[in-house]
């Protein structure tokens, strides 16, 4: 029987922290099928792919956040759990991520064991 690694899309403005995201997943023996960092291109990229998870910064390039692209992707792909990573646990970041349907929130940095407990990857 053939294991199907999950896949998971990267949505992050900051191009190394993306690149980060990207290795510590790989590493954790997951797909990443893109990133994105900009609504459109993420709400491109995850149509297109169809992954089982979406690391979602919440601050993004252009007028519109990460919240944005999760509403939009619960519309029509409600199966598709979003983890935020966001740098800001102030009441109105992780207010304004409630208005979503949040699978775990992660609080940059983030590291490998991070990743792996919310991935249910152990310890």
């Amino acid at each position: 029987m053939t294991h199907n690694p999950i896949k998971v899309a990267i949505v992050e403005d900051e191009f190394l922290i993306a690149q980060d995201l990207a290795y510590l997943c790989e590493k954790l023996g997951m797909t990443v099928v893109g990133q994105a960092a900009n609504y459109d291109t993420a709400v491109k990229l995850i149509e297109e792919t169809v992954p089982d998870y979406v690391l979602m910064d919440v601050r993004l390039q252009g007028r519109r956040d990460g919240v944005n692209v999760a509403l939009k992707v619960f519309e029509t792909m409600p199966s598709i759990k979003i983890i935020y990573v966001t740098g800001s646990n102030e009441p109105p970041t992780l207010a304004r991520i409630d208005e979503d349907h949040p699978y775990a929130v992660l609080i940059k940095p983030v590291g490998e064991r991070d990743l792996a407990k919310v991935f249910g990857f152990g310890n």
